[in-house]
């Protein structure tokens, strides 16, 4: 909405006020009248409210829609010079007019002549326009720099708006951008180990590689995925540690089929995974197990990854790796709406991501 916008629909709103004034000033003039004459309150309140109207409609129609927009640039000097005139002129020809018509349409069966009813208010008429019109200029005036000043408030309210989606949208690239080497650089690990020594799996891990690669692209360009989607990379990013861990590590997926098709950021659970991988089996001779499973909980889908590991502690996330990075995308994307929360459970670790329930077309 512009300012012209705004400034109408005051117009259709002071056309209100303005009649509420005609009819004030019509009684008040009335009251006058008839207590310093004898002339009979009904009558002079008939004669007084034609003429009220009149002067009203004249001067707010033409100061609104012809004189106050083509002078308002011009200067005080000139705007109310042209006003002032504009209000005489007007109280003639609605002097005229209202004087007309009770001429035509008198209130009681003997009324004044046209000139004596002209000659009798044409005074009155031209005190109240110009009054009236004046403070109808000063009133659409100071309307006019509230629609402004409103309007400017919306548009800074807007750019403000939409300097924090750019600034968002920035923040979750760079981070999404710094993720992609994060992931690439331990899958390369991986298959690096299977060259010399199992050529074959180390080209079923490259094809696997290349679909971790095309996912972890895709998802950064549509900011979510759907959760089927994310536990088909985890069991491919397993797949792949599994040539280097071989029996060392065991695990196994179990996701609730209802919310399978409910939106995740990329990698999400995969990071959850890369750290139990990281940090529960590596270290140790023996290896371990993980446990991935997501199911509802609420208006939330909460995906977890347990492991058979020490545990840790989610403060003690190093910042700019894993989790850290993890728990900033999910902040910049969700706010207070998504968490991570990290507990004991089952002689383990159990990392728990909940997140927003909804499609990935709806977020």
């Amino acid at each position: 909405m512009t300012v012209a916008d705004e400034v109408r629909r005051m117009c259709r709103t002071q056309w209100f006020h303005v009649l509420g004034v005609c009819l004030i000033t019509a009684i008040v003039v009335a009251s006058v009248i008839t207590a310093m004459t004898d002339k009979r309150f009904v009558i002079v309140v008939q004669h007084s409210l034609v003429h009220s109207l009149t002067m009203g409609a004249l001067c707010w129609a033409t100061l609104s829609f012809f004189i106050v927009p083509r002078v308002r640039v011009r200067g005080f000097g000139v705007q109310w010079t042209v006003t002032i005139g504009t209000l005489l002129g007007l109280a003639v020809i609605g002097t005229a007019t209202a004087c007309e018509i009770l001429r035509v349409f008198p209130p009681q069966p003997v009324s004044e002549s046209f000139r004596e009813c002209f000659n009798s208010v044409l005074g009155i008429n031209a005190l109240l326009a110009t009054s009236l019109g004046i403070g109808m200029s000063l009133y659409q005036s100071q309307r006019e720099q509230i629609a402004a000043l409103s309007l400017e408030l919306r548009t800074r309210e807007l750019e403000r708006e939409r300097a924090m989606k750019a600034a968002l949208e920035a923040r979750l690239a760079s981070l999404e951008s710094r993720l992609q080497p994060h992931f690439l650089f331990n899958t390369l690990n991986a298959i690096s180990s299977l060259i010399e020594e199992d050529p074959a799996r180390a080209e079923r891990t490259v094809e696997r590689l290349a679909a971790l690669l095309r996912f972890s692209l895709d998802g950064a360009e549509r900011g979510v995925v759907s959760l089927a989607h994310e536990l088909d990379v985890v069991a491919d990013y397993l797949e792949i540690e599994r040539t280097r861990f071989g029996e060392r590590l065991a695990y196994e997926i179990d996701a609730d089929p209802a919310v399978k098709a409910c939106a995740v950021p990329p990698l999400a659970v995969q990071t959850l995974v890369e750290n139990s991988v990281k940090y529960a089996i590596g270290p140790r001779p023996s290896g371990g197990r993980i446990r991935v499973t997501a199911a509802a909980a609420g208006d939330h889908i909460v995906a977890s990854v347990w492991d058979d590991g020490p545990g840790f502690a989610l403060d003690a996330a190093r910042a700019g790796h894993g989790l850290d990075m993890l728990r900033s995308r999910l902040a910049a994307r969700f706010g207070d709406a998504a968490s991570i929360t990290v507990t004991r459970a089952g002689g383990g670790t159990l990392v728990a991501v909940a997140v927003p329930r909804t499609l990935p077309g709806d977020a």
